[in-house]
């Protein structure tokens, strides 16, 4: 609770600092219309048409803030995506009230684990060893698309707007083995990988172990209103935060599982189906199936 009351309060204390710096006033005279919306400098601080912007999660930078006053270890901030799977969003200005939004996050993932293991015939005298190889894949690629309106005179401004977004994802495993299963070995030493795509093999030591584990592609797809807020503490730069409602809906297909058992004399391999799954929902937060939550604090920068 301490840290949250005193990075809510550098933040207020912050954009009042740059509101007052940014504001010029006169004893004879009161400030002419819209010189607000200037800088000292005569600089533009809102968006503009052809303007183009990026947005920034804010939380490193709040968390940095409330650790440092706290004197609890703070950690210089880094860049970071509006939500922890690296999605970026976008912005086009067709006028100064009115934007295009895009959200991209295209990412493949391919992960390789080596395992050594006691070969078959080895010994305590002469030990001899073999190696155990996992594979991990993973892709996600997703897409959106909005129309954003704003509101407001003022360096505050408000905005709503839709979007519209899909997504297409799947992981796999695969697994080989350095003991063969033979006459004489039908319980070999081997690696009980664990599953690190939330596939369980069915294998711990013994005569029974996975091959390949394949989860099914996900597609869904996503339309979602959103209202949020800006503060321009700086010509072009921005703190805000919005907040999302709509509908999505994903499907899971059917995955297959390939398991080797040992059967006497050599093994035998079996791959069957594994069942899928949909899913729909009507709720805040839609976003979070792209891995981000139901409100987001961020930082824009337009140029």
């Amino acid at each position: 609770m301490k840290k949250i009351i005193l990075t809510a309060a550098l933040a207020i204390t912050t954009i009042g600092l740059f509101a007052q710096g940014s504001t010029t006033t006169t004893t004879t005279a009161p400030a002419a219309a819209g010189s607000e919306l200037l800088s000292k400098k005569g600089e533009v601080f809102l968006p503009e048409a052809g303007d183009w912007a990026i947005s920034f999660s804010a939380t490193p930078f709040l968390n940095y803030f409330g650790a440092f006053l706290s004197n609890n270890g703070a950690q210089s901030p880094a860049l970071n995506f509006l939500n922890g799977q690296q999605t970026i969003m976008g912005k086009y200005y067709v006028d100064n009230k009115t934007a295009y939004r895009a959200l991209v996050r295209i990412g493949i993932n391919s992960q390789g684990q080596d395992n050594i293991v006691s070969a078959n015939n080895s010994t305590v005298a002469s030990p001899t060893y073999v190696t155990d190889h996992g594979q991990y894949s993973q892709h996600f690629v997703g897409l959106g698309a909005g129309y954003e309106m704003r509101r407001g005179k003022t360096r505050l401004q408000g905005y709503y707007g839709a979007e519209f977004m899909f997504f297409l994802s799947g992981a796999s495993d695969t697994y080989t083995y350095g003991n063969a299963y033979d006459a004489t070995h039908q319980n070999v030493s081997l690696t009980n990988w664990g599953g690190a795509n939330g596939i369980t093999p069915t294998n711990g030591f013994g005569g029974s172990r996975t091959l390949a584990a394949d989860g099914g592609s996900t597609f869904g797809i996503n339309l979602q209103g959103f209202i949020g807020f800006e503060y321009f503490f700086m010509p072009k730069i921005s703190v805000g935060g919005e907040y999302t409602w709509g509908i999505t809906f994903a499907s899971t297909g059917e995955g297959t599982l390939s398991v080797e058992n040992a059967n006497g004399t050599t093994s035998t391999t079996t791959t069957t189906n594994t069942g899928g799954s949909s899913n729909f929902s009507l709720d805040s937060g839609i976003n979070s199936v792209w891995g981000g939550s139901n409100a987001n604090l961020y930082i824009t920068f337009h140029f």
